[in-house]
């Protein structure tokens, strides 16, 4: 007898009869509506409630079922120094917004703000799904203007859609999106194009694809011929050089990093093999255009010979000394090439005095907030230590705004008065870095398990106390985005 699959329930069947009610979703199966049903969930605000904040990361796009939201773009104070400095905003040639740290703040919403402007937006719209599939900071405030029913498209959700062949219109009008008020501002982010006129960068957004990759996919392979120049929009990029049967990781591309310019400058085929550590969103800019670029601004082909050498510099030390590329391995394993300040530990010159967490404990209220125990690299001991994260994780999904991080800032902290003891951000740390304290909130007036993390000893005018204190300077922090200090580092 033929085996039967399990009917649905009623529940799962009133989930898909709702869903169907969305126009975008009515051309999927039932099949495939059950699957995306989990990540799929109808959530309702009351009038002046809060659906995204600026700088927070989230997990999720919005689709606006009934109702009307309000978009708020606030100002970005530019750093010291930016003067003269005009990168084009997302949605056109106004100056893009600056963070503290230089970091332009690009458009996720399906409007163009300036500063201080406020957007009503109405039933139909699809809000901060740039946010959700590359990790960018949400650019703008998102506020219930009446009472409204979202749509909330988690990213497994999303990334889903996205495979659907019924569904190529709905990613095509997301890509489109992403062409016409966000690619010129990440364009101006590369150093490279910075001088680039506003017609270059206008004909790069209409002519550039993209183009997603599902984490351990191999985006290039070493030898293959070179037909573009790729930028890295969301994710990390492993580069690897063949070495007889192995592979040897050579360093990772970040967000706003590019690769493809050697192989295009010489007419080679690709030195490196590129592989997606994680979902990864690129920018593909053809031979053509490239090639065009280059004969119309001298000073971009300079700069694009200049990162080649240094790439090819980079596979070639790989390939004589391979412990430089075991060190880039083990970062890329152990999520380090995440950090931007990392707690490292000489064992070879640590007593095990503990002046460390004595120091951090008398800085933090008498609670530390890192263990110095961690994981063994060597004479090198990684405590268990917040990282300070490029894309940190943990901020999705706190219900009251306890964990943030300040715009162009490196501190992640959580507020211990809003902080309710959920364990959400304990959760989503994949490094295990977020601790609970026993704590009494007088705000909630109950005993807690107060999420506690390393926060660089914030507002501390001699900088981490783990640090400064350690009488054998053995202590230290370093960023993985520098990878030439991390192998000198490693290495002594």
């Amino acid at each position: 007898m033929e085996h039967q699959p399990p009917k649905p329930s009623p529940e799962a069947e009133a989930a898909v009869a709702r869903l169907r009610t969305y126009p975008f979703l009515k051309p999927l199966s039932e099949t495939v509506l059950r699957k995306l049903a989990p990540n799929l969930v109808e959530r309702t605000y009351a009038a002046n409630d809060v659906i995204l904040r600026a700088g927070e990361y989230s997990d999720a796009a919005f689709y606006i079922k009934s109702g009307v939201v309000e978009v708020r773009f606030a100002a970005v104070r530019p750093p010291e120094g930016a003067a003269g400095k005009t990168p084009v905003a997302a949605g056109g040639n106004r100056p893009a917004q600056l963070a503290a740290d230089g970091t332009i703040v690009v458009a996720d919403m399906p409007v163009n703000l300036s500063p201080h402007e406020r957007v009503l937006i109405e039933p139909g719209e699809l809000i901060g799904e740039l946010s959700a599939l590359a990790r960018y900071a949400v650019s703008s405030d998102v506020i219930a203007k009446s009472d409204v029913v979202c749509l909330v498209i988690r990213t497994p959700a999303l990334r889903m859609l996205f495979k659907q062949k019924e569904m190529a219109d709905f990613k095509k009008q997301v890509d489109e999106r992403y062409r016409s008020r966000s690619l010129g501002a990440h364009l101006r982010q590369v150093e490279l194009f910075t001088g680039l006129s506003d017609a270059t960068i206008d004909r790069l957004r209409r002519t550039a694809v993209m183009q997603s990759y599902e984490p351990g996919a191999m985006i290039v392979e070493q030898g293959a011929a070179a037909d573009a120049l790729l930028l890295v929009r969301g994710g990390n990029v492993k580069v690897m050089i063949r070495t007889g049967s192995s592979d040897l990781a050579v360093t990772y591309l970040r967000k706003g990093e590019y690769a493809g310019e050697a192989a295009l400058l010489m007419a080679e085929p690709w030195p490196f093999s590129l592989q997606a550590l994680e979902y990864v969103e690129l920018v593909k800019i053809g031979r053509d255009e490239f090639e065009r670029i280059v004969a119309e601004h001298p000073g971009v082909k300079e700069g694009l010979w200049k990162s080649a050498i240094a790439k090819l510099k980079e596979r070639g030390a790989a390939t004589r000394n391979p412990l430089l590329s075991q060190h880039l391995q083990m970062a890329i394993d152990t999520g380090l090439i995440h950090g931007e300040s990392v707690l490292l530990i000489d064992l070879s010159t640590c007593t095990r005095c503990d002046d460390c967490v004595r120091a951090c404990s008398e800085t933090h209220d008498g609670t530390p907030r890192f263990i110095r125990e961690g994981t063994r690299y060597q004479h090198w001991s990684i405590p268990v230590a917040c990282y300070q994260c490029s894309d940190p994780v943990c901020l999705i999904g706190c219900p009251t705004g306890a964990i943030t991080r300040a715009m162009g800032t490196l501190e992640v902290t959580i507020d211990p008065q809003t902080c309710i003891g959920c364990a959400n951000c304990v959760k989503r740390c994949p490094w295990h870095n977020i601790v609970e304290v026993p704590f009494s909130s007088p705000a909630l007036k109950k005993d807690i398990d107060l999420a506690t993390k390393c926060d660089l000893c914030v507002g501390r005018s001699a900088g981490p106390a783990c640090v400064q204190m350690c009488p054998h300077g053995s202590a230290i922090r370093i960023s993985f985005k520098d990878l030439v200090s991390v192998s000198e580092t490693l290495s002594r």
